[in-house]
């Protein structure tokens, strides 16, 4: 299986933080003999989890904004080190959040796959998220039984 950071990318409040706990969520209910961690997701706010499908682990990482966790405390090296071998996180479209991205993928040795946020000014947002949400799921089913 090829290590994978699925990098969902895009503007503020663009909705990558919500597809992605979506995902996570999808995950969990959709694959019932995938584990969360044994303090459960709390999605109420961010999330940064791992869950175990099997015996891939999938790392979440949803706060990637400037200055967030995911640079200050260095969250994705954090997942990398946990053993992850898909990563899905949030990033901006420039920076230092795609700067981290990179650098831990050539550092760790996985694929980045870079997928744009669904955005558009006059369309339902939820239904958007609801959409790449299960692309998110798509991607990682994918890479579990070896497509990508």
């Amino acid at each position: 299986m090829n290590k994978t950071i699925i990098a969902v990318y895009g503007r503020a409040a663009e909705g990558k933080s919500t597809s992605i706990k979506l995902a996570c969520r999808k995950l969990l209910r959709d694959f019932p003999n995938a584990v969360p961690p044994a303090e459960g997701v709390n999605d109420n706010g961010d999330i940064l989890t791992v869950i175990t499908l099997g015996n891939v682990k999938i790392g979440f990482e949803s706060q990637g904004d400037p200055k967030s966790r995911m640079i200050s405390e260095d969250t994705l090296r954090q997942l990398a080190n946990q053993g992850c071998h898909i990563i899905i996180c949030a990033t901006r479209t420039r920076s230092e959040t795609v700067r981290k991205v990179d650098e831990i993928a050539s550092e760790f040795g996985y694929n980045t796959l870079w997928l744009s946020s669904f955005w558009g000014t006059e369309l339902n947002h939820d239904v958007l998220n609801d959409q790449l949400s299960d692309q998110l799921i798509r991607f990682i089913t994918s890479l579990i039984v070896g497509q990508l």
